[in-house]
């Protein structure tokens, strides 16, 4: 390369749930947004509802239980990028896994985007109709709404 023409390297984040839409989305990143040099970063929010699910003030619960269901969310989700770290060697692609752990995925996410200065962001989307993701929420929905950063959303 010639001195002064070198690009910045690109930070691409891909978010992943551990769901199929997820994987459609590595994929598509891999084959169509994908550069050499580019820094991968797979995140996985672990969202912990376990606080939400067991009590409530009319009937509170063992303590134990809401730490024995953190716990047991929070291993899933190191099986689930465990899978993801799988695939990611697969493509041959390099980039790393990371584990966040947090409430609301589409705001830890972004959260995460925000504080790396990532260049891209790549989603899946599960196609929910427009009442079922406002009833919802929808984690690719909020990114590409919050994203500073170019959002790639790939849908089947």
């Amino acid at each position: 390369m010639a001195e002064g023409t070198e690009t910045a390297k690109r930070i691409a984040v891909v978010a992943m749930d551990g769901s199929k839409h997820s994987d459609i989305a590595l994929n598509f990143y891999v084959q169509n947004v994908y550069k050499e040099n580019d820094e991968v970063i797979v995140m996985y929010c672990v969202h912990h509802k376990a606080q939400h699910k067991y009590e409530s003030k009319w009937m509170p619960v063992d303590p134990n239980i809401i730490v024995h269901k953190y716990h047991e969310e929070t291993a899933k989700g190191e099986e689930i990028c465990k899978g993801i770290k799988e695939k990611l060697d697969a493509y041959q692609v390099g980039g790393k896994v990371m584990q966040l752990e947090g409430g609301d995925p589409g705001h830890t996410i972004m959260k995460k985007i925000e504080e790396l200065g990532a260049s891209l962001v790549v989603v899946g989307s599960r196609g929910h109709g427009t009442l079922r993701r406002k009833i919802l929420g929808s984690v690719s929905e909020y990114i590409l709404h919050h994203s500073p950063v170019p959002v790639f959303i790939s849908r089947h």
